[in-house]
């Protein structure tokens, strides 16, 4: 049975994105999963929705970026003398070559503007589904893919030339002696539109193009470039195609030609022909009329269901695999132009047309009427600003929680007159609640639900009782995927709440980051037993463990053991004494097993032994371990990081020989955000090093010397890979190998020598002098500094301004702050 709208459908607008471009084509706002890109005149702009465990402001947490448009010109690669072919022109010829700038595109100016963005589906990428790709349009008919850089991802790089592979293919290079071949090689050239295959189901990715000449292009995308697997040719210039993948042999390509006719073929391999691919033509519909400008369609039942847009008309109809016409139907919005056409559900969409109206689109099959399909119109209650601005188009997250419109003034001279006039509305629909949504989550995961724990995050900080769902609910804990699913939920509601009170009361800020933390714990210890108990079954299965199973084993012992001897916080008391014996039975279950082939862990900072029954050195340094296994990251080890929280798990292929070919834990992503982890570039690791440094100094101005040289000792060794140190032939001190560090990683620094203090710091200095084994620590505060005997508490602690800076981000050394020194 069809769904019925048994309340009014509202949007309600949260916040917007405001935008120096200019707007120029309906449709111009696409999103795939979490990413949304809006096509602009110049650029096209990139927002990525990023939930954080901890957001400082209430503010929509996202990332944005750009992509320039391309500047390439297809046509202009043609050998062509343009003064020979224009002088042996006619005048009909001539006029044609002044009317379309891809004739001359060398000689005349041209006027370059996006046509359309295009994003990928999700899965291009095998070792990560976030990544996607993204198609770019522009009106000269230069068709470029683009990545997202690897390096810092603020940025987008040329990634596949298709205009370029599509040239090679059918341009030789030979000079063109007349203006008609001019006219059909610039045809052949230019291409017209593109389409993403719907859903990837195998590898390589495919995806089709048009060009103005007629041709159908299917191609394969693989690490090799871009692959033209089949060429079909059209009467008539396709203006939008969309590619439609089915599992199975063939895929279905829907063409909205130019004389506003739709064309639908079928793609694929048949084995008569010994895996050739071929193109099957299904059917023509519709009539010649007004040009399509969007083509959306559902697959069901052996059936699909295309509804098309053509300017304030929506036609929709229902067809067989093989052709035949179920059911058609024309609607008319009585609206000027439609800009925007997006599903909500199954026959269930959102539309949008220029003057700014929202209308829910039902499209249903009855028996009864001669057309077979029937089209519901409702209005959608709205309280975005459509009387400023115009909506060229409409898109929503994976789970629809998330709607964006994308607005432009519609008042002449109002782009003029506003610094940013193209404004994306983010709003959130009353009959997707997100928060609803996570609820019903049958998967437990959040892999493909963040977009909906950003709505309720963010709707949590602006109203408390969205929250009370989660803050009445109470926590039965045992060792499963559900537990782990409700600690991640209240996480959600924790960030919304430390959202709300970082600038209101930091008594109670502090308060809840604790019990995030400790909320953070309770799933790694889950996680942890989960482990053990996958181990302990291997083991009892073939009696032995590899070398890194049996450290993982280890390390997750000795973690669960900590938790255990841990005190819950006042909140979180109740769960004490039903977890810690499922803790307890897991430890008694795996205590007999034998670790002996591995050898005892270093402590990173003073390179002193690990007991193998705890977790940190005598000394109780807290060094890096893996988020999943809890082995310890060392100096030599490649580690991953995961982008929402910033946990590190071991090299990817340690985690491949622990966790060998089991189904029950992926071990691509982080155990607590299910967000995938990424290998940072060495560039990338040692401006985090430069940052953490900088961070431990200047934030931390109680911490004792000896500790922060430590810190930063740890930190930039592991991050630059410098291996031990020796100066003058004996082994180096920390600061002396921070000092070697930061040299590597191109931080300049003060000359170093055994009694020397030295300076260091952005915004604030220190000193450091070593007299008869005291370490003094000064700190700048404003004009003045501080110092601090760092021999411990009770043990000589007195501060006295002794020193004034030229400036702040000098690097000095013992010298020169002696003889500064007033």
């Amino acid at each position: 049975m069809p769904h019925r709208c048994t309340i009014t459908m509202e949007m309600q607008e949260l916040t917007t994105f405001q935008q120096p471009d200019e707007i120029i084509q309906p449709f111009g706002i696409h999103c795939v999963g979490e990413v949304v890109v809006a096509c602009a005149k110049e650029h096209t702009l990139v927002l990525r929705l990023k939930y954080r465990h901890i957001v400082e402001d209430s503010t929509v947490c996202y990332e944005l970026s750009r992509i320039k448009c391309s500047t390439g010109r297809p046509t202009g690669a043609l050998f062509a003398d343009e003064v020979t072919l224009y002088n042996a022109s006619d005048m009909e010829q001539r006029k044609q070559i002044l009317l379309d700038q891809t004739l001359f595109p060398n000689v005349a100016k041209v006027y370059i503007c996006n046509v359309k963005s295009w994003l990928s589906p999700c899965g291009v990428f095998q070792d990560n589904s976030r990544d996607l790709l993204i198609a770019n349009l522009n009106n000269m008919g230069q068709l470029t893919i683009y990545r997202l850089e690897e390096q810092f991802q603020t940025s987008w790089n040329p990634y596949v030339d298709v205009s370029d592979t599509w040239q090679g293919h059918i341009y030789d290079n030979h000079p063109i002696e007349s203006t008609e071949e001019l006219q059909i090689m610039a045809d052949e050239v230019t291409i017209t539109c593109f389409s993403w295959e719907s859903v990837i189901y195998e590898r390589p990715v495919r995806f089709v193009f048009g060009t103005k000449s007629g041709k159908i292009v299917l191609c394969h995308l693989d690490e090799n470039g871009t692959k033209i697997v089949h060429v079909h040719q059209e009467e008539e210039a396709p203006r939008v195609i969309r590619y439609v993948s089915i599992p199975g042999q063939h895929h279905f390509i829907l063409v909205g030609l130019e004389s506003g006719r739709l064309a639908v073929y079928r793609f694929g391999t048949t084995d008569a022909l010994q895996g050739a691919f071929v193109a099957q033509y299904v059917a023509t519909y519709f009539e010649q009329d007004i040009a399509i400008a969007t083509i959306e369609c559902e697959v069901g039942n052996d059936q699909l269901l295309i509804l098309v847009a053509k300017g304030t008309y929506l036609l929709a109809l229902e067809i067989s695999f093989e052709g035949t016409l179920l059911g058609t139907v024309t609607h008319d919005t009585q609206d000027f132009m439609i800009t925007g056409l997006q599903q909500i559900r199954p026959r269930n969409y959102i539309l949008t047309t220029l003057p700014g109206t929202i209308t829910h689109i039902t499209v249903e099959s009855v028996r009864a009427s001669p057309t077979g399909l029937q089209i519901q119109q409702h209005k959608v209650q709205s309280d975005l600003n459509v009387s400023s601005y115009a909506l060229y188009g409409v898109a929503a997250s994976r789970t629809r929680s998330c709607w964006f419109f994308l607005g432009y003034p519609s008042r002449r001279f109002d782009h003029l007159a506003l610094r940013s006039p193209t404004c994306i509305f983010f709003s959130r629909c009353n009959q997707q609640d997100a928060l609803k949504t996570l609820l019903l989550n049958e998967t437990l995961k959040l892999v493909d639900y963040h977009d909906a724990a950003e709505v309720v995050r963010f709707l949590g900080n602006k109203n408390a009782d969205t929250l009370k769902p989660l803050e009445t609910v109470t926590l039965v804990l045992s060792l499963d995927e559900a537990s782990i699913y409700q600690l991640k939920l209240q996480l959600v509601q924790l960030s919304a709440k430390i959202s709300y009170y970082t600038k209101r009361s930091k008594t109670i800020s502090e308060a809840l980051h604790a019990q995030h933390r400790f909320v953070c714990s309770l799933i790694e210890v889950i996680h942890a037993c989960r482990v053990v108990c996958w181990l302990v079954d291997k083991y009892t299965y073939r009696t032995v463990l590899n070398t890194l199973q049996q450290s993982t084993l280890r390390c997750l012992r000795n973690f669960i053991r900590t938790i255990i001897l841990q005190t819950f916080p006042t909140d979180f008391e109740y769960l004490e004494s039903d977890l810690k014996p499922k803790l307890s039975a897991v430890l008694a279950s795996a205590d007999d097993i034998e670790t002996s082939d591995i050898m005892p862990e270093m402590c990173s900072f003073c390179d002193l032994s690990i007991d193998k029954n705890s977790p940190t050195c005598p000394d109780g340094h807290q060094v890096f371990r893996c988020v999943l296994t809890k082995i310890q990251i060392t100096l030599e080890c490649e580690e991953i990081t995961c982008e929402m929280c910033q946990r590190y798990a071991i090299d990817p292929s340690m985690l491949a020989t622990i966790f060998e070919q089991a189904t029950v834990f992926d071990f691509h992503r982080c155990c607590i955000c299910d967000a995938p982890f990424r290998i940072d570039s060495l560039l990338l690791r040692n401006v985090r090093a430069a940052r953490f440094l900088l961070r431990t100094f200047l934030d931390q101005p109680f911490l004792l010397c000896d500790q922060v040289l430590l810190s930063a000792r740890q930190i930039l060794r592991h991050l630059t890979k410098l291996g031990p140190a020796h100066v003058d032939g004996h082994q180096a001190r920390p600061f002396q190998i921070v000092e070697i560090a930061l040299a590597r990683i191109g931080i300049p620094g003060p000359t170093w020598h055994a009694a020397d203090s030295v300076g260091f710091g952005t915004g604030g200095l220190w000193a450091v002098q070593r007299r008869t084994g005291a370490d003094l620590v000064a700190r700048c505060r404003g004009p003045q500094f501080f110092f601090r005997n760092s021999l411990g508490p009770g043990r000589g602690i007195f501060e006295k301004p002794i020193v004034r800076w030229a400036s702040l981000l000098d690097f000095v050394s013992c010298r020169t702050w002696c003889s500064k020194r007033e």
